[in-house]
């Protein structure tokens, strides 16, 4: 049986992601703390303690004393902190630690190929499978794309919601997970509690709040507005190329190249669902696609 968790700790505690996983936190009663740089000038609400790291191996043992769990959502491109980050906590006691995944499903070897950020992702995942007999279990949660916020800028992902203009890629046929940054937070608060630790100890975590392709984004979003999209067409191969030589898509469209081929492309890192979810069992509320496009539409308006 594994011993509660009360003390929880986050990393990049003010990234996309940070916000709902610490109302989802206080809102299930956590001792919440975050961990930021000597340097940061990111602010946080009055009951959430804040302890300024240099990253070195002993600010971090520091830090991490008396925290039975620690939650990193820093960015794709430092995720290869995170062995240092794992060492600092099997030496202060740690007991769960939850690496920055939140995306695509990392489980599958090609995925280094298709994202080669994904490989910092990887390696964690591999370091803290050696750390598991020393005391420190781990929880990795595959939630596909950040779908209501990549409505939040113009033309991240292949949406530009202030001119009504879409990039569909590859006919917009393959489905993909898509997860609203609240059920983000839910989903990792629920992983915490008592009755889910156990259940997802060392694994993968697959939650969404749907399962859609764009077709059916693009058809949501004109019935929303009443409005017709001006649909623009493209490769998900010919995207990753364009990256590569450095040329870029036109039109000013911009975003993760890799990762939005990962999601829009014919694959298997995109589509986890028949894997099986673990909504029902963390108590994540059902979402609706359309629901979901009326309040993002209506924050904007």
């Amino acid at each position: 049986m594994s011993s509660p968790i009360k003390n929880v700790m986050i990393i990049g505690a003010s990234g996309s992601i940070g916000p709902a996983v610490i109302s989802s936190l206080l809102a299930n009663n956590f001792a919440v703390s975050v961990l930021t740089r000597e340097s940061s000038s990111s602010t946080f609400p009055s009951d959430i303690t804040v302890h300024c790291t240099d990253y070195s191996p002993t600010s971090l043992i520091k830090a991490f004393q008396g925290q039975d769990a620690i939650i990193s959502a820093i960015a794709t491109m430092s995720t290869s902190l995170q062995s240092s980050i794992v060492d600092a906590a099997v030496t202060a006691g740690v007991k769960r630690f939850i690496p920055s995944e939140y995306g695509i499903d990392t489980s599958i070897p090609e995925v280094e190929t298709l994202v080669p950020l994904t490989k910092g992702k990887r390696d964690t995942i591999a370091h803290l499978r050696t750390k598991e007999k020393e005391g420190l279990s781990w929880t990795a949660i595959c939630v596909g794309s950040f779908f209501d916020w990549t409505f939040a800028l113009p033309r991240v992902q292949g949406w530009n919601l202030p001119e009504r203009k879409a990039l569909i890629f590859d006919g917009g046929i393959y489905e993909y997970e898509a997860t609203n940054i609240e059920q983000i937070g839910r989903a990792v608060a629920a992983v915490l509690l008592p009755g889910h630790l156990e259940e997802t100890e060392n694994k993968y975590v697959y939650v969404n709040s749907f399962t859609v392709s764009q077709t059916q984004v693009l058809n949501a979003l004109e019935k929303a507005t009443g409005e017709k999209f001006e649909v623009e067409h493209a490769k998900v191969e010919e995207l990753v190329r364009l990256k590569w030589e450095g040329l870029g898509l036109k039109g000013g469209w911009f975003g993760s190249e890799e990762i939005t081929a990962a999601l829009y492309g014919n694959g298997n890192v995109n589509n986890f669902s028949k894997k099986g979810l673990l909504n029902d069992r963390l108590g994540l509320p059902k979402e609706d696609l359309e629901e979901t496009l009326k309040r993002v539409l209506e924050k904007k308006a």
